[in-house]
């Protein structure tokens, strides 16, 4: 048996193998190691994880702080301000048309299918429309922030 199988036995199982007794009497490197590596085994067992020391989470917590701080770019209010000019003008143009499709999804519609399932197929249509128009507009600061970095990596 070799040293390094002896060694990777003992990581393995946490204990000597058949015959390792002889090895480690006769082996400085095994008998020097081998302290070193018995508590090893259990901590790098399938399934045990050691329990964090008691408030690391604080302490990295406080030692990222700054460095996280030092990351957050500068709001772009102007570059926002702009980006919703733009885009609230739209905003009645955009009901309206949903508004129209609406009731012209619920007339159409209605001549072909029962009530119930009319009004249920227009009901999910407007509530994804409204989702949609929801999150386009949300959309509208995070696109204009991020042109707002874009622009500054290349001025």
């Amino acid at each position: 048996m070799t040293c390094d199988e002896l060694l990777l036995h003992v990581l393995r199982h946490g204990g000597l193998p058949p015959g390792g007794e002889a090895h480690v009497a006769g082996c400085p490197r095994c008998a020097a190691d081998l302290p070193a590596l018995a508590p090893l085994g259990p901590a790098l067992a399938p399934g045990s994880v050691p329990d964090p020391p008691p408030g690391l989470d604080a302490r990295v917590l406080a030692a990222a702080a700054p460095l996280l701080a030092a990351r957050v770019p500068p709001p772009a209010w102007g570059q926002v301000a702009r980006a919703l000019a733009v885009a609230l003008p739209a905003l009645p143009a955009v009901l309206a048309l949903n508004a129209w499709l609406v009731l012209t999804a619920h007339a159409v519609l209605a001549t072909v299918l029962p009530e119930p399932l009319t009004l249920w197929l227009v009901s999910q249509y407007a509530v994804l429309a409204a989702l949609l128009v929801t999150l386009g507009y949300a959309a509208v600061p995070l696109v204009a922030a991020h042109q707002h970095r874009l622009e500054e990596r290349h001025v």
